[in-house]
């Protein structure tokens, strides 16, 4: 499955106000998350043992998401790595761009440390109930 993910580690120390320290690109997550039938596009990315997935479904863009749809996403996700615990699904259009402006950068083997700062910010802007 190493081969799947794009892994950039920061270095940083773990225990700084539970922040991401760590990002993965999961490839392999966002390819099973496409291939359900609900879903158009989608973007994982895994930070320590969260999974967080920017979801296009299918149909127009009123098309709203389920806990029932949701629940098969974080399903899918924890399927490809079992160090997953929890899994954070959003089909925000602007949290889609900015996952996948994320994603494009770790897959060029830019360093996480430039974004990563916003990446935590937008997380509990988007997330704001589970941080």
């Amino acid at each position: 499955m190493d081969n799947l993910n794009n892994n950039m580690d920061m270095g940083m120390d773990n225990n700084q106000n539970n922040e991401n320290a760590r990002m993965d690109v999961a490839d392999e997550a966002a390819k099973k998350v496409e291939d359900m039938k609900q879903v158009e596009d989608a973007t994982v990315i895994i930070t320590d043992n969260n999974a967080y997935v920017a979801a296009q479904l299918k149909g127009d863009e009123t098309a709203e998401l389920t806990k029932e749809t949701e629940k098969k996403i974080g399903d899918v996700v924890r399927s490809t790595d079992p160090d997953i615990n929890d899994v954070f699904v959003s089909t925000n259009p602007d949290f889609m761009d900015r996952m996948q402006g994320y994603a494009d950068e770790i897959n060029k083997g830019n360093p996480v440390t430039g974004f990563m700062e916003e990446f935590n910010e937008t997380i509990r802007r988007i997330f704001p109930t589970n941080r």
